[in-house]
């Protein structure tokens, strides 16, 4: 339980961190805007790098979980010239180990696999900051972006999990130039989809609930669509044929097969204390029935944009789509965690928050340290999932239990958040 007690006294401190620098936000808002310093480089190197340092380097900690058991002989064996399903078993894309390759070829260590999740998380952040906002003053701008590095969950996440969740929104914002309309008033749809492909192949099999949307609202835009698929299909095809050719369906069976296993929290970790033998028992069902329940949302988000914002382009409604999507998989998804609220963090950061609404800014402190805080917990807890309310009688399994049960009222709380600003009549994401 160490690793959990560690977690929740950074998340603390941070949240204290939090609370001092909102009692002066118009006094940092004033400075940093004053300032051209590189603030975002230098939040990155104190708020990032050092704890990096501290933890990995000085104490020589050594990065447990996913890092690891998946990420480190995923990209090892990439290294390696392995090929992936074959050689190791991997519940994420095919080119996932490739690009952490490189950075093995420099050290040939786990902690290099966080490392380079700090700079994902820090490319993710500049250009999050770059696409979204602008229309705020730079000094609110850039206290958005210590706000989200003091957040527990990004943090936590990033430097003590070296968790890969932000790379689905990195991949999504490396598409952004390309959708938008250049200087000639022109897009660039086969780059696009080009871009949004590597991003299918590099991340996870959730990363297609992002293509569909992107998809579904330029399909009557019939030279935009054939140029977006082609471009998805030229990277696409290729590697799938070639997997096939070397280890027949394992890409698909191994990714499927992630959703067979129960975690927490989602609706059925909170529900299964009431479920009958029955019910539990036709979990393969309630598996893609909640998929199905994520598309339906989907589309409904879909539905609104191509309803209430016509003139909304690709960068416009992506920050609600994310968090819409991905905040309501998460609660119905049987093998969902916490950590996909890491997804959608940085877009809700600059899209939902309001700093004038301190009620909002607390339950997102709440929100993130017991996100950050329940991975760890339950994983050592045994991973329960309590048959019988009797169960819950006890301290701890009560507590655990509570902590699920408030998750993912914030997951509801933001995928509502979401929802009603799709039926805003304007936009908060103009550049």
């Amino acid at each position: 339980m160490f690793i959990v007690y560690v977690k929740l006294a950074a998340s603390v401190i941070l949240a204290l961190l939090l609370v001092l620098v909102m009692s002066r936000r118009s006094w940092l808002e004033e400075r940093l805007g004053a300032s051209d310093r590189p603030w975002l480089l230098y939040f990155w190197l104190v708020l990032r790098f050092l704890p990096y340092l501290g933890v990995y380097i000085i104490l020589g900690y050594m990065p447990q979980s996913d890092v690891t058991y998946y990420y480190y002989p995923i990209s090892l064996t990439a290294l390696d010239g392995g090929i992936p399903y074959r050689d190791v078993y991997s519940g994420y894309s095919p080119l996932f180990g490739y690009w952490l390759a490189p950075f093995l070829a420099i050290w040939r260590d786990p902690r290099m696999v966080v490392f380079a999740m700090l700079l994902v998380e820090g490319l993710a952040t500049h250009l999050t900051y770059r696409f979204y906002r602008a229309q705020d003053a730079q000094g609110e701008r850039i206290f958005r972006v210590l706000f989200y590095y003091l957040l527990p969950l990004p943090f936590v996440m990033c430097v003590f999990s070296g968790q890969e969740d932000v790379l689905v929104w990195l991949w999504a914002l490396l598409a952004i130039p390309f959708m938008q309309p250049n200087q000639h008033g022109q897009t660039r749809p086969f780059i696009a989809g080009l871009v949004l492909g590597l991003g299918m192949l590099s991340t996870k099999v959730v990363f297609v609930l992002l293509l569909m949307p992107v998809f579904l609202l330029k399909i009557d835009d019939l030279r935009f669509s054939a140029r977006f698929v082609a471009g998805l299909l030229i990277v696409i095809i290729p590697v799938l044929a070639f997997l096939y050719w070397k280890t027949g369906l394992l890409f698909l069976e191994q990714q499927a097969s992630e959703g067979d296993v129960l975690k927490a929290p989602n609706w059925r970790s909170i529900l299964n204390p009431i479920l009958t033998d029955k019910v539990r028992s036709a979990s393969a069902i309630w598996k893609w029935l909640s998929l199905v329940i994520t598309l339906l949302v989907m589309l409904r988000g879909v539905w609104l944009v191509r309803t209430w914002h016509t003139d909304w382009r690709y960068r416009d409604y992506l920050p609600f789509i994310v968090v819409l999507v991905y905040s309501v998989m998460t609660v119905v998804q049987q093998n969902a965690i916490s950590n996909y609220a890491y997804v959608f963090m940085l877009p809700l950061m600059f899209t939902l928050v309001d700093f004038r609404r301190s009620a909002q800014c607390v339950w997102l402190v709440v929100f993130n340290i017991l996100a950050a805080i329940h991975p760890s917990l339950w994983w050592r807890l045994g991973q329960p999932f309590y048959e019988r309310i009797a169960a819950l009688l006890k301290p701890v399994a009560l507590l655990e239990y509570t902590i699920e049960v408030a998750i993912i009222v914030g997951f509801v709380y933001y995928a509502i958040q979401a929802m009603n600003a799709l039926r805003r009549s304007k936009t908060v994401t103009q550049a």
